[in-house]
């Protein structure tokens, strides 16, 4: 196995780790801000 294959995946799983991780609280947030306007 190809050095840049091997490097390439693993920046796609840590992108795909951090979208997991930042997908949900930046959901929250936006309900939150949305919920603040209409109040």
């Amino acid at each position: 196995m190809d050095k840049t294959v091997k490097e390439r995946q693993a920046f796609l799983y840590d992108v795909l780790m951090m979208s997991i991780m930042t997908i949900p609280v930046l959901s929250f947030a936006f309900m939150a801000i949305l919920l603040m306007f209409k109040a």
